[in-house]
This record gives structure tokens, C-alpha cells and sequence, in this order.
């Protein structure tokens, strides 16, 4: 199943592949915490925007969907193509799940839930069991993403999340916080390189989300901690499904000056280690498939300016 949205156009620039659909917008949430109303008129904006193709689903809490729903139904014009929804489960998951699978049945087919997304709170298989199948009880095209706890074994949860998906026949992925408004929500490189292999090997699809406001890893004054670039994981899920060792896609996701970096028509690239367009493709469509962001002008706008959006349409 191919799960990034913007995949259904003909891709030959490699910039394109890269980041067709690659930003879940969250505007509802932290630090942006924007109304519905003003979520919603952004994610127009969005849509309608040069920047357009970079944009993916509107991520919403399922306990704030009937709120989408009103709003939608107050505010939608005549010809606007459906909208793309991705759930939080912020309520218990059965509820949560039960939110959902009202939402659909009201505003199915002006907006349809493609993607739920929910934490794994206990490592374990009973665990993983019983949240799975609240998620997909949503529906049999939806697709689930469990967020990781990165303080626990990664590698024993992504292989818990794949077991259960795979006995399903289930197409669904894992998902990575790779930040948040306090210290204590970033994972260390490690980690993120960490988790990186581990959906690598088990060639299961991933989200992230939080804290990817720039394609670089840089340091924040504010926070007084170095930020995770949403470049640097690309490169590092590209990389790794090209068969570089753990120590490689550390050193990737670590990596902080842009010049390391470069995208071409041709080729995406990284001190020297190349990835040509058709394998950023069948990456995009099979591993690395969207992260979450509050914000959709300043990752573009700083894509823009390292000029890696060149060629994109």
C-alpha cells in the first residue's frame, strides 16, 4: 500500500520524492495551540499555497473531531476537494476510537480519517494487542501509527508494533517524538538513530512529530538544546534503507551544518553518500511517511532557503 499521499504524481526530481506530502499539519497543537477555526483557515491556506505539495493530512485530537465537524460544516465551499484527517488518540482508546468512527460517518466523504495515532504505554504484547485493534476499528483503510517511548527498549517495542501489525496483515507503522516545549521530550541522537534502524529492519513505515521546526539539526537558545532537523532524519531512513550501518545513521541524524546536506534533480546526498530519486521514492512510500508539525511556513520557507524545494511541483 502506498501510504505518502503526494506518491500518485510522476516523480523524477528527486526534491520532489523527498517531501511530496511529508508535513502532517498540527496546528491545533503545542507551541502554535491555534482555535479550530483559525487551524482549519491556515490548513486552507496551506492547500492553497505554492508549498502546496509538501503539505499532508490535518492532524486532530479525537476528542476536539466534533468541533472539526462543526467547523467544516460551517465553513466548507462549494468545489473544495476532501480533507485528509489524522487522529490523536488523546482519550481512552476505545473512546477515542468511538469518536473517530462517529466523525466518518458524518463528514465521510468532505473528510475522511486516513491515519490514527496513539502511544504505546505498556511495552508488551497484550498491550500492543489490545490498542491495535481499537485503532483500526475505525476502519479498514485507516492507517495506524503507535508512538514508541524512547526511555524503553525501542528496538522490543517497533518489534511488538510489527509482530502484531504483520499477524493482522495490517498496513501501519510506528511513530517518534522527536520533541516538544520542555528538554525532557527530545530523545538523544542515539535514540532517534536507534529507532531509525529498528523500523528500518523490521521494513515497517514511520511518523514523527514534534519539535522538527528546521531541516537541520540546530540549537535552541530557548530550550537549551540542540533540535532533531527533519533533513537529517530523511536522509538517515534513506540511508539506512540502503544498507548503512548504525554508526552512519547516527552520525547523519547528529550532523548540524547544512553544507553536509545537498538535494539535486537527480540526487539526494549526504558527505558523499548518494540516494537517487526513484530510492527517495520508494522510501517516502514505505518508510519514512510524514511528520507532524504546528507550523507549515517555516519548514518550507527554510527548505526554500537552502534551496532543496528547486524543481519541486
Amino acid at each position: 500500500m502506498d501510504m505518502a499521499r503526494g506518491s500518485m504524481r510522476l516523480v523524477l526530481d528527486a526534491r520532489t520524492a523527498a517531501f511530496a506530502a511529508l508535513i502532517d499539519y498540527a496546528g491545533l497543537f503545542p507551541p502554535a495551540s491555534k482555535s479550530m477555526r483559525d487551524a482549519a483557515d491556515s490548513y486552507r491556506r496551506v492547500r492553497s499555497s505554492p508549498s502546496a505539495w509538501v503539505g499532508g493530512r490535518f492532524l486532530c485530537r479525537a476528542s476536539q473531531l466534533s468541533e472539526l465537524a462543526a467547523v467544516a460544516t460551517a465553513t466548507f465551499t462549494k468545489g473544495e476537494s476532501p480533507w485528509e484527517v489524522g487522529v490523536i488518540f488523546d482519550l481512552p482508546v476505545g473512546e477515542s476510537a468511538a469518536h473517530a468512527v462517529d466523525f466518518l460517518a458524518e463528514m465521510d466523504p468532505a473528510m475522511t480519517i486516513t491515519a490514527v495515532e496513539a502511544k504505546l504505554t505498556e511495552p508488551t504484547g497484550s498491550a500492543t494487542e489490545s490498542l491495535l485493534d481499537a485503532m483500526i476499528s475505525v476502519g479498514p483503510n485507516v492507517v495506524p501509527f503507535i508512538e514508541v517511548d524512547p526511555t524503553v527498549s525501542i528496538k522490543v517495542q517497533v518489534e511488538l508494533i510489527a509482530d502484531e501489525l504483520g499477524s493482522r496483515r495490517r498496513v501501519g507503522g510506528a511513530k517518534l517524538r522527536c520533541g516538544g516545549t520542555n528538554i525532557e521530550l527530545f530523545p538523544t541522537s542515539a535514540e532517534v538513530a536507534e529507532f531509525v534502524m529498528a523500523v528500518t529492519n523490521q521494513h515497517l513505515p514511520f511518523k514523527t512529530t514534534a519539535g522538527l521546526h528546521r531541516p537541520i539539526r540546530h540549537f535552541d537558545e530557548d530550550l537549551g538544546i540542540e533540535r532533531h532537523g527533519f533533513v537529517n532524519i530523511l536522509m538517515a531512513a534513506a540511508l539506512a534503507e540502503a544498507g548503512s550501518d548504525r554508526e552512519t545513521i547516527e552520525a547523519v541524524v547528529t550532523d548540524a551544518d547544512p553544507d553536509g546536506f545537498a538535494l539535486s534533480a537527480a540526487f539526494a546526498s549526504w558527505r558523499g553518500h548518494e540516494v537517487a530519486g526513484s530510492a527517495l521514492r520508494r522510501m517516502r512510500q514505505k518508510a519514512f511517511i510524514a511528520f507532524g508539525s504546528c507550523d507549515f511556513d517555516e519548514p518550507t520557507e527554510a527548505l526554500e532557503q537552502l534551496g532543496f524545494l528547486g524543481g519541486g511541483t
